[in-house]
């Protein structure tokens, strides 16, 4: 089975804009969809079908796309076909999970959802939800085909962070609907397995931690594991070791702090619970290649 990530995608120039975590493309009918089937892709994506229809079939799963209907893709499912309409115009969002990694608020809720998006992927938008969606695709593509002003890449991922609120709330809305009774959910909450219940609430002890807690084992401890099983279940859900998310967390809040906020560097360390600003200082300059003070200047400077 052939895997592709987000560099293959990009070695051909097709999408619109890329960061190294997000990929956007205004037309899906730009791509040969034949180079894609039977590919299991590692990032998520989203399809907007703004006309015509899409049919695609995902472990031998088959759907059809309709006008007004959202898609979502799961990393490592395989897609087997594509189709498309001779009027389709199929928008797409395609993202890393360090896409959601990198908003605590996302974190902490979206992986909650991810088991009901894996059985109900299709999602009919209603008028309203439809206009907002076209919005939200329309505003993305006229911020990525400008690139002037330091804060280009920020204002971009804050749309797409934004855009996955709207997404989040709608399949909110899908899950409370399906739900009938407390019976019910329970019901699909016992059928989760037990590593898929370690790792969101992990994520949702991270998002909360706001990188001021960075140990698995301080983590193992509120969960009320071992750091080796910890571990393993963060590793067999996402792929990562647990202590790359935690420093990956720590190291987007001291990057918000330094380029966003007043705080003075000595604020900054004792806020984060560091044991003194010298090791602040290591930790910044093993990650960010800069001394504190440093990026904090160089990011004042390019504004």
């Amino acid at each position: 089975m052939r895997h592709l990530d987000f560099d293959e995608l990009w070695k051909n120039h097709l999408f619109d804009y890329n960061d190294g975590d997000l990929l956007v493309i205004d037309d899906i009918t730009r791509l040969t969809l034949s180079d894609y089937e039977n590919t299991a892709l590692d990032f998520i994506i989203t399809l907007f079908c703004a006309e015509g229809r899409m049919m695609l079939t995902v472990e031998e799963q088959e759907y059809r796309i309709e006008e007004g209907c959202l898609f979502v893709y799961l990393p490592g499912q395989i897609m087997n076909s594509f189709m498309l309409s001779q009027n389709a115009k199929v928008k797409v969002i395609a993202f890393a999970r360090r896409a959601i990694d990198r908003s605590h608020y996302l974190n902490k809720y979206v992986w909650q959802q991810v088991e009901y998006i894996r059985e109900h992927p299709v999602f009919l938008l209603d008028e309203r939800e439809r206009q907002i969606t076209s919005h939200y695709y329309s505003l993305m593509m006229l911020k990525t085909q400008g690139t002037d002003g330091s804060f280009h890449h920020d204002v971009v991922r804050m749309l797409f962070q934004t855009l996955m609120m709207e997404f989040m709330m709608l399949v909110e809305r899908k899950m409370g609907a399906l739900a009938d009774t407390d019976a019910a959910q329970d019901n699909k909450d016992a059928s989760v397995r037990q590593s898929t219940l370690i790792y969101r609430r992990f994520i949702s002890l991270l998002a909360e931690s706001a990188g001021r807690v960075r140990s698995v084992s301080a983590f193992a401890n509120m969960l009320n594991v071992t750091p080796k099983y910890l571990s393993k279940c963060v590793k067999d859900e996402s792929g990562r070791a647990p202590l790359d998310l935690i420093h990956e967390t720590t190291v987007n809040t001291i990057r918000q702090q330094l380029r966003y906020s007043d705080k003075t560097i000595k604020e900054i360390s004792t806020d984060l619970d560091f044991p003194n600003i010298s090791f602040f200082g290591k930790f910044v300059k093993e990650h960010l290649g800069l001394s504190p003070t440093d990026y904090r200047a160089r990011n004042l400077n390019e504004a």
